[in-house]
């Protein structure tokens, strides 16, 4: 199966191909300039493994929430590859991505995910792996660090402890489980949650393709 997938939802692009066993790798630091360089880089990417665009199974990519150019971009192209191809295109949401990296390092699956939106606004997704997967229990919801309730039998991921704490009420702190998420998606983990959680379709599904912004799609 030949997948393409792209991560251009923070600070870096970066691309992955899938090629039967093999995945061949591109990234760059400058997210910024991903609506100049990424049409060309998937272009390289794919020619120097000797496949066009009607050689792709599927496309998947980071649909947020994140950074709104950055999801927009991704999405724009796989609706444009999966549209003119007829593969599947599936966005996966960064809150997912963030509780399956956690699940895999600690093997406990009550976890609420904490990302930082924009001003003193977070985004908040809870999940219970054993009995849902990594599709979130409710809506993900876009919140204030002050409407958090925390709850000592769930394990909290965040990427913005420090801005967080500003604001918290430091009551059972010491009680609670905290793991710092320093790191980015990229389109290597996407490829890896999708091999492990993912059943392609047969056909493009517009809906599929959509960038998600706390349950709001543009």
């Amino acid at each position: 199966m030949n997948i393409l997938s792209i991560d251009s939802s923070g600070s870096s692009l970066s691309i992955a191909l899938k090629k039967g066993d093999e995945t061949m790798l591109f990234s760059d630091s400058e997210a910024r300039k991903a609506s100049r360089i990424i049409l060309s880089n998937i272009d390289k990417i794919m020619s120097d493994n000797s496949l066009k665009v009607s050689d792709l199974d599927a496309f998947i990519f980071n649909k947020g929430p994140a950074s709104f150019t950055g999801t927009r971009i991704s999405a724009s192209v796989g609706q444009a590859i999966g549209y003119s191809q007829d593969i599947p295109v599936i966005g996966i949401p960064s809150l997912s991505v963030m509780a399956y990296v956690y699940f895999k390092q600690s093997d406990f699956s009550k976890i609420t995910c904490i990302k930082k939106a924009y001003g003193d606004k977070i985004y908040i997704g809870s999940y219970d792996i054993d009995k849902k997967k990594y599709s979130a229990l409710k809506d993900i919801t876009l919140c204030t660090a002050k409407d958090l309730v925390l709850d000592t039998k769930t394990h909290y991921v965040c990427d913005c402890w420090s801005e967080i704490l500003k604001t918290l009420d430091l009551k059972d702190w010491d009680k609670i489980v905290k793991h710092e998420y320093n790191y980015e998606s990229n389109a290597d983990l996407l490829l890896e949650y999708a091999k492990d959680n993912i059943s392609f379709g047969d056909a493009f599904d517009l809906k599929e393709t959509f960038p998600d912004y706390a349950n709001h799609t543009v």
